[in-house]
């Protein structure tokens, strides 16, 4: 309904601090989430689960984005 508050239907830890993007797999399997200036990692889960499923590295700086392919079977971050 307009004017409506989101409703926390669960919450997934491991991010040191903000989580700036997450997007869905294209069959649902795993969400990924983008970590701020004070994480710099990209997070994966099973969504179903909430169960964390790897970390990845090697952003030198925060990651604002992260996109999947058509099929799932790439992850773009920056």
């Amino acid at each position: 309904a307009v004017g409506s508050r989101p409703v926390e239907k669960c919450s997934l830890t491991g991010h040191s601090g903000e989580v700036l993007s997450v997007a869905f797999s294209p069959d649902g399997s795993l969400l990924a989430s983008a970590g701020g200036h004070l994480d710099n990692t990209v997070r994966l889960w099973d969504p179903k689960t909430k169960e964390h499923k790897g970390t990845l590295t090697g952003h030198w700086s925060e990651v604002s984005s992260v996109a999947w392919n058509h099929d799932g079977s790439l992850l773009a971050s920056g």
